[in-house]
């Protein structure tokens, strides 16, 4: 790797390398998407790498991550849940000391479902995964980023939510969940929604998978279980510290968010 994470055209070079390594012999990758991972279509397959790029100035060990994603995502689809699930040898594979995981692909729209639609899927999501019995780590997506945030920055509003917020989450109720649970994270395909992107795969409370910023009332409302509205709260607090602590380690100037992340936090400790 030329740099501290693959850049994309070396996530590209890697996981053509790895599928030809498993058989496929692919005419001409395409990047889906880049961001904190790098998502390539391997034409002519209907297979689909990804590959931890950015994320990794946050998470710098991406297998362990990739390996519960995998492991979640082959429990999922062998109970007929409805998910997007790992191709038929999905690794996590290495080359040149890069991690590449490979999944099936499936033919989606730009569309998103419903929040109400949301709601009633996560119910059902929760409902299969209170079934898995391999050991997940706690909130492992916001504990993680928050602590690497922590030993770079000296941000006093970063340091004293953390200080109130990480032990506070700490006592919260275990139970397996999605972990980056939103719309987005929902492909709308012909056969019907399908759940994507089980990296942050983790054990809490019910209440962070309903933390999204993104999440209005209607998801909220829809969920047929229990919810307890004081922790819901906590946990959007865990998740505006989680989203503070990537802007300041991935350095965006994005002033009005963070002065919002911020305001919100602060009202904590001042009422």
């Amino acid at each position: 790797m030329s740099a501290a994470f693959p850049t994309t055209d070396e996530a590209v070079a890697a996981s053509v390398a790895v599928a030809r390594a498993v058989g496929l012999h692919v005419g001409d990758p395409e990047v889906i998407a880049e961001g904190y991972s790098v998502r390539v279509r391997l034409h002519p397959h209907p297979v689909v790498s990804r590959v931890v790029t950015a994320g990794q100035d946050l998470r710098p060990r991406p297998r362990p991550w990739l390996e519960r994603e995998v492991a979640v995502g082959r429990f999922l689809a062998s109970r007929h849940a409805h998910v997007v699930a790992p191709w038929i040898d999905p690794g996590p594979h290495t080359v040149d000391g890069i991690d590449v995981s490979l999944w099936e692909w499936v033919e989606h729209t730009p569309s998103t479902v419903s929040g109400s639609d949301f709601g009633v899927m996560l119910g059902g999501l929760h409902a299969i995964l209170a079934t898995y019995e391999a050991p997940l780590p706690t909130l492992v997506g916001p504990l993680t980023d928050i602590a690497t945030a922590l030993e770079r920055f000296d941000d006093p509003v970063l340091h004293r939510a953390a200080a109130e917020l990480v032990p506070l989450a700490l006592t919260w109720p275990l139970r397996p969940l999605h972990g980056d649970a939103h719309t987005g994270n929902v492909l709308v395909t012909p056969a019907g929604p399908r759940w994507t992107d089980f990296e942050d795969v983790c054990v809490g409370p019910v209440e962070w998978d309903l933390a999204s910023l993104t999440l209005a009332d209607d998801a909220i409302n829809a969920y047929p279980g229990t919810l307890d509205q004081g922790r819901l709260e906590d946990c959007r607090d865990l998740r505006r510290l989680q989203i503070l602590s990537g802007l300041l380690v991935g350095g965006f100037t994005e002033p009005a968010l963070r002065d919002s992340l911020v305001a919100k936090l602060q009202r904590r400790w001042r009422g």
